[in-house]
């Protein structure tokens, strides 16, 4: 009978010291809101009850803030919470004249504007930001305004950096923030990862023990392509793989190295002989990795895990591949 207690007892501790099953959500990232098929089986499978919709951008006009490419919905998402989720472009507080009440204002106007018309409930806004030292007080003080103003819950985008040289960056009025765990390379003409680099993270992650903001953690599953040419990088090409150039480009390719073998164009762009472009893409290793870093090195619990973005481009492997 003691023996039989003492087993118990172990598989209850290692069953208990084993990280939870994080719920997983998705942020939704194009100008029209339409679910495929696919996209939509994804959410079901998932059990997601939640999106981070992008709304519209806030950038300078005319040196003015002004909202570009607000979405339009043509289907109702059918999960029970969409936050919307605004990118604001940094030059927005770096520019003297913008006046954060009043961006407040039309902020929330316009959220309810396009909630008004598709009859969306919310309870939760998240601000995009790469804010600067130079745009930190500026950013600061909106947030407190918004918060203030909008009386529910408000999160914020975090990147790495802010997470090591808070002092300095300052902490976000806010509820909770999101760590943005991806683009943390520079990208490059070599082939080196730019999306995760495990090496480069490590220098930032130890430092989560001291940050003093609820954090969530965003992971990519998104993938791209370096266009190279004579050592330089041309562009960064998104939501297309080698494969979308079969019949286009003739290519010489070695593992993620794809050599141009013939000048030629495709979507719109022009491939020299000799160009190379590089393919990068995200692992489920390299998920399960960031998810363990994170409940290693967060002092706060991670109970969700949201997904950049959802797309049926960036889902095109097994539906279950990635592990959500």
């Amino acid at each position: 009978m003691r023996k039989a207690v003492v087993i118990l007892l172990f598989v209850l501790f290692f069953s208990c010291s084993e990280n939870p099953k994080n719920a997983v959500s998705f942020y939704f990232w194009r100008t029209e809101f339409n679910l495929s098929p696919k996209e939509a089986q994804v959410l079901k499978d998932n059990n997601v009850t939640q999106l981070y919709v992008r709304y519209f951008d806030v950038a300078l006009q005319n040196n003015v803030p002004y909202p570009v490419k607000p979405i339009a919905f043509k289907s109702k998402p059918k999960v029970s919470k969409i936050i919307p989720t605004i990118f604001i472009k940094n030059e927005v507080f770096l520019n003297q004249n913008t006046n954060v009440e009043q961006l407040s204002s039309n902020l929330l106007k316009l959220i309810n504007q396009i909630n008004s018309v598709h009859k969306i409930q919310n309870s939760e806004i998240q601000i995009d930001c790469d804010w600067s030292l130079e745009s930190r007080d500026k950013y600061m003080q909106f947030l407190t305004i918004l918060k203030k103003k909008y009386g529910k819950t408000i999160s914020t985008t975090i990147r790495l950096h802010q997470i090591k040289y808070f002092e300095k960056t300052k902490v976000p009025p806010v509820d909770y923030g999101v760590l943005m765990l991806y683009n943390i390379g520079k990208v490059n003409a070599e082939g080196k990862n730019a999306i995760y680099d495990k090496e480069i993270a490590l220098q930032y992650l130890p430092y989560l023990k001291n940050y003093p903001l609820q954090l969530k953690t965003a992971l990519p599953i998104f993938s791209w392509l370096v266009h190279t040419r004579n050592g330089q990088v041309v562009q960064i090409i998104s939501k297309k793989s080698i494969h979308d150039y079969q019949n286009k480009i003739t290519f010489e390719s070695d593992s993620k190295k794809h050599v141009v073998q013939e000048s030629g164009i495709a979507f719109g762009d022009f491939y020299k002989k000799g160009d190379v472009l590089f393919e990068e893409s995200i692992s489920v290793n390299d998920l399960d990795d960031m998810k363990s870093l994170m409940h290693k090195y967060s002092k706060h619990p991670q109970t969700e895990f949201i997904y950049y973005d959802l797309d049926e481009k960036n889902l095109t492997k097994n539906k279950n591949e990635y592990n959500f």
